[in-house]
């Protein structure tokens, strides 16, 4: 998804791309599908994790969105390895080659995942400042958003995933995308953030009746994400994402 701030549409033309932000890399992508799947990081090179990998680029493409080339070399990695394992290679070099690509893969998991949990504790901390300190007997405040799980950008796609299909269902064969400017989506998406405290993320597409619509509008939402005008998290880990106004716009966002 580009940052400029010309208005940006979605054509019919396969040409037109857009760049996708990267705030996760393919080890978090692993690592999500991972524990979608209840697998352990040793687990990485199962078939189901790089048939759900290649999915999950697969779909990428349909949205019109461009990955970081790291992303394509961790495919073919993932690839390299699968081959090894289902075709004979009678080398002993073969072998020892696929068998260092896996434990290679397999400890920069685990060192990435050691480092994310590292993080993740450290920025659930209480920061002194912020800190709320409350008298003998008077009861702690609740932060109701503690139980809330940030969602992320492969939350985010894979739900749109969702979406597209159940639009391609029901979209009549030989109709002609439409360009959609993205721009024109945004104030759609905080008209409908109005007077209520959240709506779920497929009831932005309840009346998408086309695929332009759809992808125009996900734009939308991922800029008004990256902005930090919106939030999308999860009551449950991998449960149905949620949208509501940020409190506090980003300081970049504009006016």
């Amino acid at each position: 998804m580009s940052d400029s701030s010309a208005p940006r549409r979605v054509e019919t033309d396969a040409s037109v791309r857009f760049r996708l932000p990267i705030y996760e890399g393919p080890l978090d992508l692993l690592l999500h599908l991972l524990k979608r799947a209840e697998l352990d990081p040793h687990d990485v090179t199962a078939s189901v994790i790089t048939e759900q990998y290649l999915a999950w680029l697969e779909l990428l493409d349909q949205l019109n969105l461009d990955v970081a080339g790291e992303y394509l070399v961790m495919a073919a990695t993932l690839l390299l390895i699968k081959s090894f394992a289902m075709l004979p290679h009678p080398e002993l070099a073969d072998t020892e080659e696929a068998e260092e690509l896996k434990r290679d893969l397999v400890e920069r998991l685990l060192e990435y995942q050691r480092y994310r949990e590292a993080a993740d504790k450290l920025a659930s901390r209480a920061i002194l400042g912020r800190d709320v300190f409350t008298t003998p007997g008077e009861p702690v405040p609740v932060d109701e958003n503690a139980r809330q799980f940030t969602a992320t950008i492969f939350d985010l796609v894979e739900a749109m995933g969702a979406v597209l299909k159940r639009v391609a269902d029901k979209t009549p064969r030989g109709i002609v995308l439409r360009d959609i400017p993205v721009a024109e989506c945004i104030p759609r998406i905080m008209s409908a953030l109005d007077g209520v405290s959240r709506i779920e993320f497929t009831a932005l597409f309840d009346d998408a009746s086309d695929r332009s619509i759809v992808i125009a509008t996900f734009m939308a939402l991922l800029e008004l994400i990256r902005r930090r005008e919106v939030r999308a998290f999860q009551e449950a880990r991998f449960g149905p994402i949620y949208l509501e106004r940020a409190t506090a716009p980003s300081a970049d966002a504009p006016a």
